[in-house]
């Protein structure tokens, strides 16, 4: 049996066995899975990894569950356990297992992704252009009929490649479909924000039956049930993906809440200082250069107890 059909039988695998989660009462449906698992010696083979792995991992909490599968799969040889893994999260299309998995999963399985204070450029066979933003995960999906993204964490600046295919980016709380060619989609918390830079992109929540769609020059921001509100992009918005960040009017506090997510360790600002406002261009690969810049512009001053313990106070 080759790896590309392993692969395929394992997620076709996770598949069956999200759908059977979802409707266990369902006779059709399981004797569809039994015409399925019958139908050859691969599909058996891979609903056996299956099965153990869920019976390995049923009694355990999820989250030491996943603890456990890090450290057995860095030790095993072969595709296996890792493939399953992903094929039980990313295999099963739009289904509560799938959606959840989000919530769970390691990063360390994502194909892409970047450290605290990262950025990642990456081009795609299809000829996309990728920027990771700082503390990304991301998996690429392509198959004969679709190209798929799943953004697990983080944020992506996306180029699409001219392909027939359909390209689209798949987030905790949704999916969304281009319509054209450069567009960002962040994943906050509990939320997805999609920023459209050039023509347009169809956003559906998980639990929506409609796609709407967004157009170039606006973001909206939404959960699984629905779209919370379309805005006006901001001025220069987009420069984050070329390690800048561009502020007009911003309170200090809000400038630093972003800044921190390019730093590991702490840094955060006093009350007093908080309602200050900032307006310029600031490097997101340079945070200490940063920090200095608005220091001189501000009545402000730096206490830096380590490299990642940092708070700015007043003068």
């Amino acid at each position: 049996m080759t790896k590309d059909a392993q692969r395929q039988a394992l997620r076709h695998a996770a598949q069956w066995f999200a759908h059977l989660s979802a409707n266990p009462d369902d006779p059709a449906l399981r004797a569809q899975w039994q015409r399925w698992h019958c139908r050859s010696a691969e599909h058996e083979w891979a609903w056996q990894q299956l099965t153990e792995l869920q019976a390995r991992l049923g009694s355990m909490p999820q989250q030491l569950a996943w603890a456990v599968m890090e450290k057995s799969t860095l030790r095993e040889s072969g595709p296996n356990r890792r493939t399953l893994l992903k094929g039980l999260l990313l295999g099963a299309g739009a289904s509560s297992l799938a959606w959840q998995g989000y919530d769970v999963a390691p990063k360390w399985m994502a194909d892409l992704k970047t450290r605290t204070g990262e950025q990642r450029q990456e081009a795609l066979a299809d000829g996309t252009l990728l920027v990771l933003d700082t503390d990304t995960a991301l998996d690429v999906m392509f198959n004969a009929s679709t190209r798929l993204l799943i953004l697990r964490a983080g944020e992506i600046h996306v180029t699409t490649g001219k392909d027939s295919r359909p390209f689209l980016v798949r987030s905790a709380q949704g999916e969304l479909r281009a319509l054209g060619t450069r567009f960002a989609v962040r994943q906050l918390d509990g939320l997805t924000r999609l920023s459209v830079y050039q023509h347009a992109v169809a956003v559906r929540p998980e639990q929506a039956t409609d796609e709407v769609v967004i157009e170039e020059g606006q973001s909206v921001t939404f959960d699984r049930q629905r779209l919370l509100g379309t805005q006006a992009l901001k001025t220069a918005e987009e420069a984050w993906a070329q390690g800048r960040l561009v502020v007009e009017g911003w309170r200090l506090d809000l400038l630093i809440n972003e800044l921190q997510r390019y730093c590991p360790g702490y840094l955060g600002c006093a009350p007093e200082v908080s309602h200050l406002r900032v307006s310029g261009s600031y490097s997101l690969g340079n945070i200490e250069l940063t920090l200095n810049t608005i220091a001189r512009s501000l009545p402000i001053r730096i206490q830096q107890l380590t490299r990642y313990w940092t708070r700015i106070l007043p003068v």
